[in-house]
């Protein structure tokens, strides 16, 4: 199916097949729709999320210059950056999962709320992926899950490594599918203290050889524990994947205006290098 001419280049508006709560506070968002034909791979995908209850959404197009003209305050959609969790390009569907934490934040009001027949604009995806290595030392909170489960589910089946996984408590556990040579560790967060991730991560044997990390989550700790495999372990830039997804004290909204995901000079340098091997 065609899209409108004048909209931001590679915009598409999907539409809400189903939505099924994961866990009390996970819920997974299927979307689908004439536009989803040819969504590409990636792991990360930008969705523009319209005012609530707008019943005609209006989506940015392209100036004069490429530039994206946005629709006026009052109209304009919220961009924020989530995981593909599953693409199924036979079937026309795009999973997204969402963590749910009240009226927060403007992606968690939509995702309580979709229903079948909502739309949602999406650019994309895109993203850095993991790197081959010998090991994988992967870490992040709830927020980060649906990154850690599409990223372990479609490792090689040879892959070895090492995950942890914070989350509040076992309700919110999640049945994942990872290569009988990747160890998968829950870490219950409710009490543990802010603390608890990093050091979970320093508790683990340290593995001989190539090693990938990749770590997300809440701020403090993805640079507590950025810090631990760059500057102790001695990993290059290449080989760390590390982005915050949210800082305590902080909104949704004032922490993505603010902090740009606390990717630093290494994030990018890496990413371009990567490009660049790609050429």
């Amino acid at each position: 199916m065609s899209v409108p001419s004048d909209r931001v280049p590679g915009l598409r508006v999907l539409t809400v097949l189903r939505a099924a709560a994961l866990t009390p506070r996970m819920r997974r968002i299927t979307l689908g729709g004439p536009e989803v034909a040819g969504f590409g791979t990636g792991p990360n995908v930008k969705l523009l999320f319209p005012p609530s209850g707008d019943p005609d959404p209006q989506w940015p197009t392209a100036g004069a210059d490429g530039r994206p003209v946005w629709p006026p305050a009052d109209r304009r959609p919220v961009m924020r950056t989530y995981t593909v969790r599953r693409h199924d390009p036979a079937a026309g569907e795009v999973d997204v999962d969402f963590v749910l934490h009240g009226d927060a934040g403007v992606a968690s009001r939509w995702a309580a709320a979709a229903r079948p027949g909502d739309v949602v604009g999406a650019l994309g995806p895109g993203g850095r992926v993991l790197g081959p290595a010998d090991h994988y030392v992967i870490a992040g909170d709830q927020t980060a899950l649906p990154a850690i489960g599409a990223m372990i589910e479609n490792l090689p089946a040879g892959a070895r490594g090492q995950a942890v996984v914070e989350v509040p408590g076992p309700a919110e556990v999640q049945h994942l599918m990872p290569p009988p040579g990747v160890e998968l560790t829950w870490l219950f967060g409710d009490g543990a203290g802010p603390g608890a991730l990093a050091a979970a991560v320093r508790a683990l044997p340290w593995p001989d050889g190539d090693v990938f990390a990749w770590v997300a989550g809440e701020s403090a700790s993805v640079r507590a524990i950025r810090s631990y495999v760059r500057d102790e372990r001695g990993l290059p830039r290449g080989r760390v994947l590390a982005i915050g997804y949210w800082k305590r004290g902080l909104t949704e909204t004032a922490y993505h205006d603010a902090h740009d995901n606390d990717r630093d000079a290494d994030y990018y340098a890496a990413g371009r290098e990567e490009a660049a091997a790609r050429a």
